[in-house]
């Protein structure tokens, strides 16, 4: 859930952050609605594409992979704001590789958060979408009070960057408890298997 979460988190901080970057380099309102555009596009090209190779491997075979692609997309959405001058291209490139990797994680994501509870969907969407909405939320609000401190573009592509931490922390809760399962499962054929 963690991961879904921080993912949606790096996407709402550029949501937030964005107008006031693009307004900063001069772009007009039309221009900054249609940056959003390539964004979408790229965002709907990682969700088919995932289904697509969801065709072919696994969820947890491709999830690292693409885990992988966000954090080197939004470290490389962070990097451009240190570029003078820099362009929207520039920014929009790897930002839209990160959407690319969101859509893409988002199925897989959802789909393991809630095979645990077959029993009670609802409530583990619930919850899944009550710390989705809360940490977007608390990264738009972390944009917005630190935007008026620092450049609009450094403060939001540095709060994405936070969320690769988020994510990282998310794989590995995730790792230690499939570890932790089957640990627990070879325990319990051992014991059985002694009696």
């Amino acid at each position: 859930m963690l991961i879904y979460a921080a993912c949606s988190a790096s996407f709402f901080a550029w949501l937030t952050g964005s107008p006031f970057i693009l307004s900063e380099m001069g772009y007009s309102p039309a221009v900054i609605g249609l940056s959003y555009v390539p964004q979408t596009i790229a965002f709907l090209i990682g969700g088919y594409g995932c289904r697509a190779a969801l065709q072919k491997w696994q969820g947890k075979q491709l999830l690292p992979w693409l885990l992988v692609l966000f954090a080197v997309s939004v470290i490389a959405t962070w990097a451009a704001g240190f570029i003078s001058h820099v362009s929207l291209v520039e920014i929009l490139i790897p930002f839209c590789v990160m959407a690319i990797a969101n859509g893409a994680i988002y199925p897989i994501v959802v789909a393991q958060a809630l095979r645990p509870f077959p029993h009670a969907t609802g409530r583990a969407a619930a919850l899944q979408n009550t710390l989705q909405l809360g940490l977007c939320f608390l990264a738009s609000l972390v944009v917005s009070w630190l935007i008026s401190i620092s450049t609009p573009l450094l403060t939001t592509t540095s709060v994405m960057l936070s969320t690769v931490v988020l994510v990282a922390l998310g794989y590995m809760m995730q790792r230690c408890e499939e570890v932790g399962c089957q640990n627990h499962g070879n325990a319990e054929v051992a014991h059985s298997e002694s009696h």
